[in-house]
């Protein structure tokens, strides 16, 4: 089958470098320009890019897919199927309109739940307990097709966002070939999508990641997996911004929201919240890697009765 793939973002990578193995290898790749990144904003390719390249599939990235001349070197491959996974722009009708099969997106969540661009952060937030990928047949609203296959799985203690992003992708990655096999029964057992059951999951902004000590610990706990362990949940201490990565809810808490209550040696920190303590495993200090908080505390000699104040 003639494909073609739209990604941008790592979780797009599994999916593309498994179809590079099947008889459905995309003859052309489209991603997102490149962006500025880091500290010195230098020019950088989408992740997708990158293994498109190691995978010798022809690149293309219009900043707007969906203008006349860009139609036209669709036209050029004709394909049976359009592919997109987190692309991040909106296909208009005239792309939708144009393969065979029409378009297709693997979406990481249980549709209609968490429509929207942050569905596996806001299924942590929510402390969902089971998760999946859907494929679904791209209509004109976000996240609304059809749906032509979902799988779930369950949403384990100690999973945050990193590492359902990982399984998801691979996950997806998978069932993308096995829709491709089998494209006319799955379009022949398309099911619509409830839209009274819908939730939506919009994009992060910075405030997102901002911890208030004044909500439960559940609360907290939530949005540091939701977070983890990038872009991270942040925090304020000694005027700085420190990003919480990993927690643990501990017994009720008889301490203001917010003050460290006690350490725990090789364990942690642990500070109170709202109704119950909170012990702070792992922590990401301003300019420095991933540490123990054991290994924080080590050089920043925290002392009992500080706190830790909500995001900036």
């Amino acid at each position: 089958m003639k494909t073609v793939f739209l990604g941008t973002p790592q979780f797009a990578v599994p999916s593309l470098r498994f179809l590079a193995k099947t008889r459905h290898k995309p003859l052309l790749v489209i991603t997102q320009p490149d962006r500025p990144k880091g500290r010195k904003l230098k020019l950088s390719p989408s992740e997708i890019k990158t293994a498109a390249q190691e995978l010798e599939i022809p690149v293309f990235q219009p900043d707007n897919v969906n203008l006349p001349e860009n139609l036209e070197t669709l036209e050029k491959i004709a394909p049976d199927v359009i592919i997109t996974v987190a692309y991040g722009s909106y296909l208009k009708k005239k792309i939708r309109n144009l393969p065979r099969f029409g378009c297709i997106n693997l979406h990481p969540s249980l549709l209609p739940r968490y429509r929207g661009a942050a569905p596996i952060n806001y299924a942590l937030f929510n402390g969902e307990k089971k998760t999946g990928i859907s494929i679904f047949k791209i209509n004109a609203r976000m996240d609304a097709g059809p749906i032509l296959w979902q799988r779930e799985i369950d949403i384990l203690k100690d999973d945050n966002y990193s590492s359902l992003l990982i399984k998801l992708s691979h996950l997806g990655a998978e069932d993308l070939g096995l829709v491709l096999d089998n494209m006319k029964e799955k379009l022949q057992k398309q099911v619509l999508q409830d839209d009274s059951l819908a939730t939506y999951s919009r994009k992060l902004d910075k405030k997102d990641t901002h911890i208030n000590w004044n909500n439960t610990a559940e609360n907290i706990h939530n949005k540091v997996r939701g977070l983890a362990e990038f872009p991270g949940a942040v925090a304020g201490f000694r005027n700085r911004r420190i990003k919480i990565i990993e927690t643990e809810i501990l017994q009720k808490s008889f301490t203001a929201p917010g003050i460290i209550v006690d350490f725990v040696k090789n364990s942690g920190i642990i500070i109170a919240s709202k109704d119950k303590d909170l012990l702070i495993k792992k922590v990401q200090p301003e300019g420095k890697k991933i540490m123990s908080s054991s290994a924080y505390d080590l050089g920043a000699r925290i002392l009992r009765g500080e706190r830790f104040t909500n995001g900036f």
